[in-house]
């Protein structure tokens, strides 16, 4: 059964003020879930949300959901409240997760000050993806496979909201041991951005990631988080062999470049007797 977190991007670069806005699946991305076997577990994992420069709240719903009118709703202070500037607010995050049903249709909507850009992140957890053969690990398996840790330099520019271009894992820094295996641990970044996602041949084409604070408690890690709560493997594992074909991409309610280091560790290094 191939395990699978997919992080989608949702977005709209003009509120309309009192009026709820539906907000607009990425470049790639899909308000359908997969159509997956019948009975498989899945769930919407975590939501986060931000406002580029007012309060604003968001709604979440699907046809199994609790309600047709705002089903998840949750409220979301003002991206520039925050220091830095930007950053996402989590409306529900892993632990009592929001089941989700084959080939249902998420939509998300909006409501806040005419012109505000907002952008809603969802990480959704697959037990079972047909036809993803995605390479991943747990936490226990990471932990006693890993050994140096490593930082490899991105610099990503998001577009406007949407995805912006995919830019290959070693296109800045080629620093990674020939034909050697990585886990993804997370990603450090100089200022927030509403999502990073990963993709490649490793991954099984299938874009997984998560929103990037620029907060040391959460980026860093957010893989062996996700790992750790569900106790399942998914910990993405990249070949350096495939750098070049594993693209980064993300997203926010800007379009500034932003400095990503993508932090991994080496497996399968570990010197004898440790």
């Amino acid at each position: 059964m191939p395990e699978g977190l997919q992080v989608l991007n949702f977005y709209n670069q003009d509120l309309g003020g009192t009026t709820a806005v539906a907000l607009t699946p990425g470049t790639g991305d899909s308000a359908t879930f997969f159509n997956v076997p019948q009975g498989s577990v899945a769930w919407l994992g975590e939501c986060w949300a931000v406002d580029s420069a007012s309060v604003a709240e968001i709604y979440l719903t699907a046809s199994r959901f609790h309600d047709q009118v705002f089903g998840i709703r949750g409220s979301i202070p003002a991206g520039t409240s925050f220091a830095p500037s930007g950053a996402s607010t989590k409306i529900f995050g892993i632990g009592i997760d929001q089941p989700i049903y084959p080939s249902d249709v998420l939509t998300v909507s909006a409501i806040g000050a005419d012109n505000d850009k907002v952008n809603v992140t969802i990480v959704a957890y697959y037990a079972d993806i047909p036809g993803i053969a995605a390479r991943m690990i747990s936490y226990e398996e990471c932990k006693s496979r890993g050994w140096n840790q490593v930082g490899i330099k991105t610099t990503l520019t998001p577009g406007s909201g949407n995805w912006g271009t995919g830019v290959a894992l070693n296109a800045a820094d080629n620093r990674l041991h020939a034909n050697t295996d990585y886990a993804v641990l997370g990603f450090n970044a100089q200022a927030p951005l509403s999502a990073v996602g990963l993709t490649g041949i490793d991954t099984g084409n299938l874009r997984t990631g998560g929103p990037v604070l620029a907060s040391s408690e959460h980026d860093e890690n957010m893989f062996v988080d996700f790992a750790r709560a569900y106790e399942a493997a998914l910990i993405p594992v990249i070949n350096s062999n495939n750098a070049g074909s594993t693209f980064l991409y993300a997203a926010g309610v800007g379009n500034s470049a932003v400095e990503v280091d993508v932090m991994l560790v080496e497996l399968d290094r570990r010197p004898a007797g440790f």
